[in-house]
């Protein structure tokens, strides 16, 4: 029997999982750092967008599907026509809003995005702060064609509720769906919608909004370059971000990507960026648009950019409207660039004109809950394709191993792994445990591990890396597996067995730190417990290579084999791995608990996905359930390897025992 484990983990507040204690959220201050050569900005800008689609739940790129707009309610107004539209913008989930168009078009005009922002009142907005409408009016009588659209849960888009319950986001957001995700598809849709049109030059097209329609600006002209010019009002800035899902999709900020990174990928495109004292915008004139103008530099275009300030609140009113109209006449329509084009006397039109319905019909949790689904279904319809042969399965690793890589966001420069070898040891029947603490250099993190080296040595033994949900000491006298270690010792095995954050001896650690999980923006800034787990197993076998052990056997039992069966799709191919998976859930539930969340994992098929991406390496699962042992099943066979995998529903030992031989 295995002697009772020893404490490892010093008693000491600074020993503290780092991870824990950096916390980032939506007012933490940024540098605004503008790259300082094309190359350096050409790779910032590729990992801006790759960040943005991830979060979008748009990784890899769904087909568009047919839009199959209607265009109806043609009124003229003031010299123009306004028209109502609705669109599919993927199988489920409806587009809404106005287009309104210059009243004679001898030839196709420029056209203009207006996503509205957060307005009380949406795309028919007007008061003195902001009026959608009058400046979508007096685009169109300067000469464009504007569409105006409804953010998610606004005015006519009555499907789904613009805030969600904390739970219902969650949940959603492990399908890679999200209001963020959802609302920039539709952006991405709008511009397929515009550019279509008969009466529009798609070569010409800008985009204007302010507050959540400037991030939605920024957003979609950063994905599509078909974006020629922008004009985000009063939304920059390196110390605020955006305060609503809709701008903060999950994982977005967790590699710093700001508002500052994703208006830098749109260089050179001409920007004009209005801004104000009294909003975050406020140090906009003497740090983010010197910041911004390094950037434009580069590509000799320090014209292409301008800023417009006052001391004025958090708006997009009529002086700011007619500082914006010229900047749009001058890139799209070949104008000198004036300071200001003054807006004609527009009265506002009547609601009628502009709204679909006479009476508003609000989204329900339950039309949200059934259009979230749909999204879902849409989003995830490749995320296990089915595998005819070694080639398929080689090519759906290639494509999502880096998916799964940034989703859990791992460490790609493991090297080096710090190992504390001052820590305890003492004697086991025919061996001897060494206690261990292992950390990345420069991160701050921990692992408290045992190492344990049988009395009687052989030449390249077996390594095995020891998880389990309760810890390192449940391979010890007193756990459910301490028989388990006695076996692995009696073979002549090595074993590191480690504490995953949030087990063992950092079980309580959690509780220490100032992570918020219930704040809705929480995990666009930070990376979940899970992905730490991950990182924790990586590292150690990492360290584990690099100690020069060639025959590394995973075993994970419990939640710690959720972890180690994607840690194993990022990690170098291993002797064989042993994953417990006996009461593992790998639907929505089972990846909802705070130690398993991990946003966007069902894009990659949860386990069923990464343990697909590693076949058809050796592998031996116990009690996996039963649509799991079916599929990979399948997938070995197709790969005509059906000798690598062992499925056993009565025996864990015996598992263990077939992957040290």
């Amino acid at each position: 029997m295995a002697s009772s484990i020893t404490k490892i983990l010093p008693n000491k507040p600074h020993w503290l999982d780092q991870r824990l204690l950096n916390v980032r959220h939506n007012d933490f201050a940024w540098r605004a750092t503008p790259a300082k050569s094309i190359e350096e900005w050409e790779e910032r800008r590729d990992f801006t967008r790759a960040q943005i689609l991830l979060a979008a739940g748009l990784a890899p790129m769904p087909e568009k599907t047919p839009l199959e707009p209607e265009v109806w309610g043609k009124a003229n107004y003031w010299g123009i026509q306004i028209r109502k539209v609705k669109f599919q913008s993927m199988p489920g989930l409806i587009c809404t809003g106005n287009l309104y168009l210059p009243g004679k078009l001898k030839n196709p005009a420029p056209g203009i995005l207006c996503p509205h922002g957060h307005w009380s009142e949406g795309r028919i907005h007007h008061d003195e702060l902001g009026s959608v409408p009058l400046r979508c009016i007096m685009l169109a009588r300067l000469g464009f064609v504007v569409f105006s659209y409804d953010m998610i849960g606004k005015c006519d888009n009555n499907q789904i509720l613009h805030s969600w319950p904390i739970e219902l986001q969650k949940l959603a957001s492990l399908s890679g769906v999200s209001l963020f995700g959802l609302q920039t598809w539709n952006s991405l849709r709008a511009l397929d919608f515009l550019c279509a049109l008969e009466e529009v030059d798609k070569e010409r097209i800008g985009c204007t909004g302010t507050s959540g329609g400037a991030s939605q600006t920024w957003t979609v002209a950063v994905l599509d370059e078909r974006i020629k010019v922008i004009a985000p009002v009063c939304m920059l800035s390196s110390h605020f971000q955006g305060g609503c899902p809709c701008e903060e999709g999950p994982l977005l900020r967790i590699n710093g990507v700001t508002s500052f990174d994703v208006l830098s990928a749109c260089a050179p495109r001409p920007v004009f960026l209005p801004s104000v004292d009294q909003d975050w915008t406020n140090l906009n004139p003497t740090y983010e648009i010197e910041a911004l103008k390094q950037v434009y530099a580069l590509f000799d275009a320090e014209d292409a950019i301008l800023n417009y300030h006052k001391n004025e609140p958090h708006n997009y009113n009529l002086d700011t409207r007619e500082h914006v109209y010229p900047w749009f006449a001058h890139w799209l329509l070949n104008q000198s660039l004036r300071e200001t084009i003054a807006e004609d006397p527009i009265p506002m039109p009547a609601i009628n004109l502009l709204l679909h319905n006479e009476q508003k019909i609000e989204p329900t949790l339950d039309s949200t809950k059934t259009a979230i689904e749909e999204a879902k279904k849409f989003l995830l319809q490749d995320a296990i394709p089915e595998f005819s042969d070694q080639e398929n399965i080689s090519e759906y690793a290639a494509e999502r191993i880096p998916l799964l890589g940034e989703i859990i966001n791992n460490d790609l420069e493991l090297a080096d792994i710090a190992v504390r070898v001052t820590c305890p040891q003492w004697k086991l029947n025919n061996a001897t445990a060494y206690g261990r603490l292992i950390s990345r250099r420069e991160e701050g993190d921990v692992i408290p591990a045992v190492w344990v080296v049988p009395d009687k040595q052989v030449p390249k033994p077996v390594t095995c890396l020891l998880i389990s949900d309760k810890g390192k000491a449940d391979y010890f006298k007193g756990g459910d597996q301490s028989i388990l270690l006695d076996i692995l010792i009696n073979n002549n095995c090595e074993c590191l067995a480690i504490d995953l954050l949030g087990s063992g001896e950092t079980a309580g650690a959690p509780e220490k730190s100032p992570r918020d999980e219930n704040d809705p923006l929480f995990f666009a800034f930070n990376q979940s417990l899970f992905s730490m787990r991950v990182q924790d197993i990586l590292t150690s076998l990492s360290l584990l290579k690099e100690q020069g052990k060639e025959k590394i056997v995973l075993i994970a039992s419990g939640e710690a084999a959720r972890a180690a069966a994607v840690a194993v799709a990022l990690a170098e191919p291993l002797k064989a791995i042993v994953l417990n998976l006996d009461g593992i859930d790998d639907s929505e539930k089972g990846w909802s608990t705070p130690l398993s969340f991990q946003p966007m994992i069902l894009k990659v098929g949860g386990i069923k996905g990464t343990l697909s991406i590693i076949a058809p390496r050796r592998l031996i699962i116990y009690r996996p359930q039963k649509d799991l042992a079916q599929h990979l099943t399948s997938i070995y066979g197709a790969a005509k390897k059906t000798t690598a995998l062992t499925i056993d529903n009565d025996n864990f030992i015996r598992s263990v025992e077939k992957a040290i031989r």
